[in-house]
């Protein structure tokens, strides 16, 4: 799963650490930020049960202070945004 795109996985990461999140809430990021999944989908992909999913989310949103799912994944972009920025500043300043 995490082969096909592994700079999402190292922002997903990023943003774990940064709020703490389990290697399952890690996962459960990932996912939603790769594929968009529903919870049907999510729990199919990842062998839980849907209500294990909500729970996830649940938590994930409580640590990251995020008040739904599409707030979570906003906030996952604006750390892909930011890393990015970050990589295009330092590849300008070796250039420089």
């Amino acid at each position: 799963m995490h082969k096909d795109s592994p700079y999402l996985l190292d922002i997903v990461a990023y943003f774990a650490k940064l709020h703490g999140l389990t290697a399952r809430e890690r996962e459960i990021v990932y996912c939603l930020a790769r594929h968009g999944y529903s919870n049907r989908k999510l729990a199919e992909a990842l062998c839980i049960t849907e209500k294990t999913v909500k729970n996830h989310i649940a938590k994930i949103q409580d640590k990251t202070k995020a008040g739904s799912t599409r707030e979570l994944l906003a906030m996952v972009v604006e750390q892909f945004i930011v890393h990015n920025r970050l990589l295009t500043d330092k590849e300008m300043a070796v250039a420089l």
